[in-house]
């Protein structure tokens, strides 16, 4: 402890890790605010209109209940606290989906087509200062641990007096991991917790996943900064272990990450949203023609044993269009459950290819733990689909089981529309993001193993 404190204190005294925590802070308080504004922006949006949407649900004129089924009315997803600190995938993934009878619609409105200049140079959150910026400031706090006392002289003074190497290496590398996550931690903790507060749920479990996303942020910084001083102990001068250290940084952060992208779209081929929705618009023409309309109403007919509709216990429309809902149902599950598995996939192996940056396991760990991976989007999908597929029930029941004969016609009153209820979705929670983000906390972890495990021979080899 001892060792720590008197790193801690000359540490103190360097101007470097006040410049480097004030040009984050002010980093990460410009990218904050400005997510914060649009979160807190589009929530009030989203409650404003879905109000709205559920009035105008519930004031429809009285009318036959198939008719009010298409007349629908828009969803909102909710968007995750945290999205703040990590907007994940929300600004590209649409935000509101009209549900209506027969259709499953897209999800429009992506945050992203209002995007302003800052977004689009690619720093617009807290998350991206962290991957691209945090590790230059955790090179720049350790480039020089041991290569400017080499050069000073000191180290061999430091030897010589019968400092441990082991020893020495451990609290520098203690005292710059406190100073580290001070400045990342504590200004990541201060623009979360408030954001959290004002924007959380109860499901969301927004305090206990803020703690986990910032830790995932001070390990990555972390593997960073021993990857710093691994360099300061090779490097014969300061200069030349700063040169190697943004290198480094050049490879796992800038150009390896693209060029795993690219990859893994290559590798693991997925199902185009085009070839999806062909294979779905094929399917339903061979089911809508006349001719299979007409084969189904004798099914019907003889199902029930008789020769005429009106001899039915049920209405022969609302039952066949429940028996259409079914199969149109069969089919969704079938294609956009293929659909969203492959997309599900392409992000599992780019997951594992955070073994070859450290960045891109970070990226997936962080979206997840914030609760804006692509999970929680197709969770809010299939969500949506569901609640489409109850009013569709809901309605068609009323049709089925109220026979029209004699050229009555069966209109519905306002208490039918009551019996929807409002659409209030829950996200995936915190365990199943948790045993989602295990493979990249994993590779994270073992890039700190690894790099720990580099530090041991080299420390033992210490020479000033």
């Amino acid at each position: 402890m001892r060792r720590i404190a008197a790193e801690l204190a000359l540490l103190a005294r360097d101007p470097r890790p006040r410049w480097i925590a004030a040009v984050l802070v002010v980093l990460l308080a410009v990218a904050g605010l400005g997510t914060w504004r649009d979160a807190a922006r589009y929530q009030g949006e989203a409650e404003r209109i879905a109000a709205a949407e559920r009035e105008r649900w519930l004031s429809q004129d009285p009318k036959n209940p198939h008719s009010a089924d298409h007349y629908g009315l828009w969803v909102f997803r909710p968007s995750a606290p945290l999205a703040v600190l990590d907007p994940g995938t929300e600004p590209y993934t649409g935000r509101m989906v009209r549900v209506e009878a027969h259709l499953f619609n897209d999800a429009v409105y992506r945050a992203v087509q209002d995007a302003g200049p800052l977004a689009r140079a690619g720093l617009s959150s807290p998350a991206d200062i962290v991957q691209l910026v945090v590790p230059l400031a955790a090179i720049l706090l350790g480039f020089s641990a041991f290569a400017a006392d080499r050069e000073r002289g000191t180290l061999r003074l430091a030897l010589g007096n019968g400092a441990a190497p082991g020893r020495l290496f451990a609290g520098r590398f203690a005292a710059l991991l406190v100073a580290t996550a001070a400045v990342v931690g504590l200004p990541l903790l201060a623009l979360g917790g408030p954001a959290a507060a004002q924007l959380g749920a109860p499901g969301w479990q927004a305090g206990p996943r803020l703690l986990a996303w910032v830790a995932a942020q001070v390990a990555y910084a972390a593997a960073f900064l021993l990857l710093a001083m691994l360099l300061s102990l090779i490097a014969r001068t300061a200069r030349g272990a700063l040169a190697a250290s943004l290198v480094v940084w050049a490879v796992l952060c800038v150009a390896m990450p693209r060029l795993v992208t690219a990859g893994v779209e290559a590798a693991v081929p997925a199902p185009t949203y085009g070839e999806t929705r062909a294979r779905i618009e094929t399917t339903f023409r061979a089911h809508r023609t006349a001719e299979a309309s007409d084969s189904r109403a004798r099914e019907v007919l003889e199902r029930y044993g008789v020769q005429d509709p009106d001899e039915l216990p049920v209405d022969l429309r609302g039952l066949m269009m429940s028996e259409n809902e079914s199969h149109n149902v069969a089919v969704y599950d079938r294609e956009f459950g293929a659909f969203f598995a492959g997309l599900a996939a392409r992000d599992a192996a780019l997951a594992r290819a955070g073994l070859l940056s450290p960045r891109l396991a970070l990226q997936v760990l962080s979206q997840t733990l914030a609760g804006t991976d692509f999970a929680q989007h197709a969770h809010f999908v299939w969500a949506a689909e569901a609640y489409r597929r109850g009013i569709s029930e809901r309605m068609n029941a009323e049709i089925r089981d109220n026979p029209q004969r004699g050229g009555r016609l069966l209109i519905a009153d306002p208490a039918l529309w009551r019996a929807v209820p409002p659409f209030d979705p829950a996200p995936l929670p915190l365990a199943r993001s948790l045993a989602d983000a295990a493979v990249p906390a994993a590779i994270l972890a073992l890039w700190l193993a690894v790099l720990a495990g580099l530090a041991v021979p080299l420390v033992r080899r210490l020479t000033p």
